[in-house]
């Protein structure tokens, strides 16, 4: 008759040794994937949000009219302005009304970089009161810095616009030929962006 054999203590001390280190091995495995996920996730979200911030200038520099406003005080205002404060200004069309209420398709708005976020503001009229009050919207955080440069119409760089060899802020200045932005981000570095005028010229 056969006797049967159980393990012996150390037998099962191995056993459990190699169980430990297997175990071990698969949760570094596993924190390894999730870290990596994670990560993934947050490059993607982020890649997201300077895609829409992209779409969004893009739509709003590309659709730029030659329509001068009138500011909170009554002062007339090109199309496109450049303010001491970095404020980029300008009047774009193509604003849609699918309520059909009583207001134009073009729209005043601004670009400004404000605790490094990059904020777009519109106004609801064109010319202003000094009551009036935008609606803001932060396109982009963690902006270290924000420069503008617009090509003119004899294919020069400026950085200001009206151009300063314009006297004052010239309301019949008409938009440049292409915007420039310069960004300075946190985690991607330096960006260029590009955006000519006028290809979207609809009737207003």
């Amino acid at each position: 008759m056969t006797r049967a054999r159980g393990f012996t203590l150390l037998e099962l001390v191995v056993v459990l040794a190699i169980f430990s280190v297997l175990s071990v091995m698969a949760y570094g495995g596993l924190s390894s994937v999730l870290r990596t996920r994670d990560a993934v996730e947050q490059a993607l979200r982020r890649t997201g949000e300077y895609q829409k911030a992209y779409t969004r200038l893009r739509g709003d520099l590309q659709q730029v009219r030659n329509r001068p406003v009138r500011d909170g005080y009554g002062e007339t205002q090109p199309a496109v302005l450049l303010t001491q404060d970095g404020y980029l200004e300008v009047t774009r069309g193509g604003w849609r009304n699918p309520l059909a209420l009583p207001r134009s398709s073009l729209e005043r708005l601004s670009y400004r970089l404000e605790e490094k976020k990059l904020i777009r503001a519109s106004w609801r009229v064109l010319d202003r009161a000094q009551d009036s009050q935008p609606v803001e919207t932060v396109l982009l955080d963690r902006v270290q810095e924000a420069s503008w440069r617009f090509l003119d119409a004899q294919r020069e760089w400026q950085t200001s616009w009206p151009p300063e060899a314009q006297t004052g802020r010239n309301a019949a200045s008409a938009p440049p030929l292409a915007i420039e932005l310069n960004l300075k981000t946190e985690d991607w570095g330096e960006l260029v962006l590009l955006f000519r005028i006028g290809l979207e010229q609809r009737p207003p």
